[in-house]
This record gives C-alpha cells, structure tokens and sequence, in this order.
C-alpha cells in the first residue's frame, strides 16, 4: 500500500563482503542464541511464551523522502506513544534499499517537529524510532518495501530493480541485522545512533524482517517474467521441487524470477550471518506472489489464480500439475552445500485489501462470509489464498507423480502448519468504508475481515467462518495521517477515525498492551460493538 493507491493491484560494504565470503566458504559458526521463534501457527518470545502481532504500518522510509513520514509535524516520541495507547505491540517500517544505503540526512522541513532527529540521517532516525520503541515494550518488523525509492512495491514485481541486483537486496538485509545488533553501518553516511535491540520486556525490540513487499505479476506480464512461486529457475520442479536455493545459475546475473527460492536465499545468508556471531535467529517473513497456476495448468501456459499482490501463497503446497514449493530455511549456504536446518524461524506472511482499492471477481451481489456460503465466500477465498497454512496439517506439498514430497533435500524433515501474518489490511474512513449491508462492498470486506481476524484466537457462533484458521498476526495500512486509510488524524494527532479504532481494530488486539474491552471512554468497544459478518 502507499500514498497513491491506484497504482497498486493486486559494518559497510567490507564487513558485509567479508561475512558473505565466511558463509559462502562453509566457516563454522557457533549456537544461535534462543531469539523470537515460532511453534505451529504461533509466534513465541525467547522465554517461550506466545505473542500475538498486532501491528501498525507507519511508511516514508522507503519513499522518495527516504524518511518517515509526519516528523514535520510531531517529534517520533509522540508518535510512537499514539500507538501503543492505541493498542499495538508492533511496528511495521517499510525501508528501500535505495534510503538504506545512502542514509541521507533530510531537509530540515521533514523533520521540523522533531528536534533529535536534526541533522541525523535516516538510519539515525530509524534507530532512535526502534529505541523509543522498545523502551515502551514494543517491537518492530523491518519491511524491504522496495529497491528504488518511491511509492508502493518496485514496479518490476521482483526483489531486484536496475542498479539493484539481489546480490545487493541480501547484503543490504546483512548489513540491516548488523546494525540491529549494534554495530553502526557507513552504507552513504556513518551511523551515529547504535540500536539498543533490547526491549523493556528484555526481548530483542526488532522481531524479524519482512524480506519483501509485495512480490507480483505485474499487469499485462506474463507470470514467468514476474515474480514466480516453485518455478525452479531452470531446475525442473517436477524433476527436484525442492532444490538447494543457490544452484540456479540465474543468481549471479541477478536474472531469476521464482520468489520462493529467492526468500530461502536471503533468509539462509541472514541466519547463517546470525549464526557466525551467535546473534540470536530473527524471524523471517516471507510474503506471497500475486499469482499462481491453477491445477490442471502450467507455469508457462496457466491458467492461473490470482489475487492481491503478495497474498498468494497457493504454491506452498501446489496442486495435481504443479508441485509444492514450502519455504525451508538453513543457515547459510552456497551452490556446492547448504549449512544445518534452522527451524521455527518462518512466519509466512499475505496482504488482502477489498474493492475500494480494486474489484476482484469475489466482490459482487453474491459476496458472503461464509466458507460454503457461495462461490464468493470471503472465508473460502481467504483461506484457499493464504489462510490454509495456520490449520492444523494445512501445509501438505504435494509432488504429483510421487507419494510423498522431498522435504530432506535441503535438510528438513518438514513442518505441517506455520505462522501467518497479515501484513497489510486497512480501509478508509468514511461510515460505509467500515460496514455496510451491500454484498461486494468494502465496509462489508471490513466487517468481515476483521471478524476473521477474531475468529483465529476468538471463535464464536457469530464469528465461526467454517474454516480450521487458527492464531493469525495482523497489521493494518495505514498510521500515516497522510493516507486514504489513516488511522492518525490530521497532524498525526488522535484518530482519523475513533470508530475504526473502538468498534473494529481494537477487537483483533489481544496481548497486555491491547486496549481494555469496556463501555468507558477510549476503550474497546465504547463507539459500539463490532458488526457481525455476512
């Protein structure tokens, strides 16, 4: 998501090569430290305890500002207290490449408000944000939101852009764990604030990183020339679904288009970096696509399923004609090798938006919650998309032609459900933008997304939407007062909307920093009860 919304469908550099060069030549590395981790569909802190993300999205870093947006009328310590009075344990940042490694120093006007962040550069900024954060006990996800600086996802759908090869994306999210582990960068400007990763709960503050937003097909490309799901970059996925991530010889022209091996690219050269400094493990988000063949199609030919950008993870498990594709995370690796397994690391992650953004084929006069309901079941649509993985043995891959799938390729001896987090939701605020009783609407893919939130922690008779969803993270697009979908008001001040906040938001909050459920003021609840889906 961004400013403009109808563009969008569905160390330095030594130390960085440096490490790169260790893991890449099989240097040992020592024990991870016990870090954030998951069990099933939950996210679990260090001590092993559960934490549910309840997230808000606040953006500008990865613009063309390359700095977050409203310090020009709020210093960040105001800001960030916003959100946590309101409710949220987590902070989703979106970053560029392009803003990580030049980290300017902004124009005096971008930061007027905010006294400690003249003069600083972004990263500076950046890091007093993550430190604020976590002295209120809050956590941050790190979003690789694009290469070059600008509006919603690279235009290219890939994880690489001109002047951006993927070599740069993964020692660009190497040098990000360096620095969340305070050692300051030299990337375009010397760090002069050093991240104190942890928080006042004495957990790392930085949860993980979302290695990419919003991998896609871009309209009127051909699916092999976007972002691609199992497609095995030149290695026949009917042949070997499951190969060593780093084989392909795409990856050193920075020319490979499957997604999937891309992010176990990534997510194993920062596991293996964590692991060669005994950092604890960070959790690795990895998004969906936006399109997927159907079963009975191909990846050359389709027919495909499609849906929001991001928010298609069909590919994880395939169908009768195209082979399973799960995420599967070691730490470290090259073309010759791949270093030991690493799991419960993994939270899958999918953006889902409703039909004032775009008109997908689900919203029209029959659309109902439901699964079972119709064929515009919003339940079915969600959980065929994305929703499956959290169920109980919901990720099954299957490799047709053979009876079980070849998980102990790379390692693993397989997993049968996984997080899922819903990195982008949001809506505006207008009345009928929040519920409305006309089928296909967007209040009413509000109303009922947000009940299908609920109804993964909170299953009730009302909420029930037939499917087997369990324990699934949100964050919602957008805090900026700058956006159609605010939740600031303006000046970055109060609500845009109270109600969005006290009759919808709210109820998804679970944690001890969620908002207390009552009639009084400010609490959740007291602008009236959460409508019932449909």
């Amino acid at each position: 998501m961004t400013l403009s919304r109808s563009i969008r469908f569905a160390g330095g550099l030594a130390s960085v090569a440096v490490l790169l060069v260790a893991l890449l030549t099989g240097a040992p590395a020592t024990a991870a430290a016990v870090g954030w981790h998951t069990g099933g569909a939950k996210i679990l802190t260090p001590a092993g305890g559960e934490y549910a993300i309840n997230a808000v999205n606040w953006y500008g870093f990865e613009t063309r500002d390359k700095m977050i947006h409203g310090l020009w009328t709020k210093d960040y310590r105001f800001i960030v207290d916003q959100i946590r009075q309101h409710g949220y344990n987590t902070i989703r940042i979106p970053f560029s490449n392009a803003m990580w490694e030049t980290s300017p120093i902004p124009s005096r006007s971008r930061v007027s408000a905010c006294p400690s962040c003249q003069g600083k550069s972004s990263r500076d900024v950046l890091a007093l944000i993550v430190n604020y954060a976590g002295d209120l006990g809050m956590h941050i996800i790190l979003d690789n939101h694009r290469s070059s600086a600008g509006n919603s996802a690279e235009g290219n759908g890939l994880w690489y852009a001109s002047g951006f090869p993927e070599s740069r994306w993964i020692s660009d999210w190497v040098s990000v764990q360096e620095w969340v582990n305070g050692i300051p960068q030299s990337l375009g400007t010397v760090d002069t604030v050093v991240v104190d990763n942890v928080a006042a709960d004495g957990f790392p503050t930085v949860l993980g990183y979302d290695l990419r937003n919003e991998p896609h097909t871009p309209s009127r490309t051909p699916y092999l020339s976007g972002s691609t799901w199992g497609s095995g970059d030149g290695i026949d996925p009917a042949v070997n679904p499951n190969p060593n991530p780093f084989a392909p010889v795409c990856v050193a022209t920075s020319t490979c288009h499957d997604w999937r091996l891309a992010a176990q690219r990534a997510g194993s050269t920062i596991l293996g970096a964590a692991a060669a400094r005994g950092w604890a493990y960070p959790l690795i988000f990895v998004e969906g696509n936006s399109t997927y063949p159907s079963n009975g199609g191909t990846a050359g030919a389709g027919p495909y399923d499609g849906t929001w950008w991001g928010g298609q993870l069909r590919g994880v498990n395939g169908n009768g004609t195209n082979p399973g594709a799960p995420i599967v995370l070691n730490a470290g690796g090259n073309a010759a090798g791949l270093g030991p397994a690493v799991d419960n690391q993994l939270v899958y992650s999918a953006h889902d938006y409703g039909p004032d953004l775009f008109v997908q084929p689900w919203a029209n006069p029959t659309t109902c919650y439901r699964s079972g309901c119709g064929g515009s079941s919003l339940a079915d649509v969600w959980y065929s998309n994305w929703a499956h993985l959290t169920a109980p043995a919901g990720v099954t891959p299957v490799w047709p032609g053979h009876a079980t799938y070849p998980w102990g390729n790379t390692g693993h001896i397989g997993y049968t459900t996984a997080p899922m987090f819903v990195g982008e939701i949001g809506t505006g605020n207008a009345a009928s933008d929040l519920t409305s009783t006309t089928r296909g609407s967007q209040g009413q893919w509000w109303t009922d997304v947000v009940n299908f939130v609920i109804s993964s922690r909170e299953k009730t008779a009302i909420n029930d939407s037939g499917t087997a969803v369990q324990d699934l993270h949100w964050a919602y697009w957008s805090l900026n007062a700058n956006d159609a979908y605010a939740l600031l008001g303006s000046n970055f001040a109060g609500l845009a909307n109270p109600t969005k906040q006290y009759s919808y938001n709210c109820f998804m909050q679970s944690g001890p920093l969620a908002i207390p459920r009552g009639p009084g003021p400010n609490q959740c609840g007291s602008t009236g009860p959460l409508p019932a889906p449909f």
